[in-house]
């Protein structure tokens, strides 16, 4: 008995560094799932909503790249409210065949189509990207503009995720006689700047989805705020560096 640790001290001790090391771990696949998303998918979604925002009406002989419209009719409408599975629609063409829609939200045009309406669907390299009426229409869930600020937007935030969690396990890891009852002021203001550029992200995208904003719009007014944080951070850090080394 006399090998047993005292207060189950040694043992919380290892606890902590095994849970620091999970955190740690997890928080750096998150981080780089972000990156990859950011470096290897972002770059192809911005290039197909370039190629649909520059893409014509067709003329002649039609191309994968033209958009053609149309004519179809709804043979069903699910519109599924306060759900997150999405509202879809049944259409159907003599010469497109079969066709199911899906949407995101409901819209003015789901709220009044009815099943025997005619309706036009904008086809876009293979698939439907707008379905309207004469009174106005809604886009589909595979329509190209807006995926690059949602990529952007979740990118963004697994690196805002994942980058605190790799550095909140490594400064735990690298101090383990700190109490783990105390808010070292380096993690507290890395989670202050992360969450406020996180809110600050999220809210930014909520804002200019709707309008159909590019990635470019999106940059321009989320850099304004990355660049404070990033400063805040930094300074925080040499800040805390420079104190340490007074106290030794």
């Amino acid at each position: 008995m006399t090998g047993a640790p005292r207060h189950g001290e040694p043992y919380d001790v290892r606890r902590r560094s095994l849970q620091n090391v999970v955190v740690g771990l997890a928080g750096l696949v998150v981080l780089l799932v972000g990156a990859a998303l950011l470096i290897g998918v972002l770059p192809g979604v911005v290039a197909e909503e370039r190629a649909f925002l520059a893409a014509s009406e067709c003329h002649g002989a039609r191309t994968e790249d033209c958009l053609r419209a149309v004519s179809f009719t709804v043979e069903s409408v699910n519109l599924q409210r306060g759900k997150g599975s999405g509202d879809r629609i049944l259409v159907v063409s003599i010469q497109e065949g079969e066709s199911r829609l899906q949407f995101n939200g409901i819209g003015p045009f789901l709220e009044r189509v009815r099943t025997g309406d005619r309706v036009t669907g904008t086809i876009w390299r293979g698939r439907i990207v707008v379905l309207a009426d004469s009174e106005g229409g809604q886009r589909t869930a595979t329509h190209p503009v807006g995926g690059s600020l949602l990529g952007a937007t979740f990118g963004i935030m697994l690196l805002l995720g994942g980058g605190l969690g790799t550095y909140a396990a490594r400064w735990w890891i690298r101090h383990p006689g700190h109490s783990s009852h105390r808010h070292p002021p380096e993690l507290v203001a890395a989670c202050r700047a992360t969450l406020g550029l996180g809110i600050y992200t999220f809210a930014l995208a909520v804002v200019l989805y709707p309008w159909e904003a590019q990635l470019g719009v999106f940059l321009a007014l989320w850099a304004p705020a990355a660049g404070p944080a990033g400063v805040f951070l930094f300074r925080r850090r040499s800040i805390g560096r420079t104190t340490k080394r007074r106290g030794a």
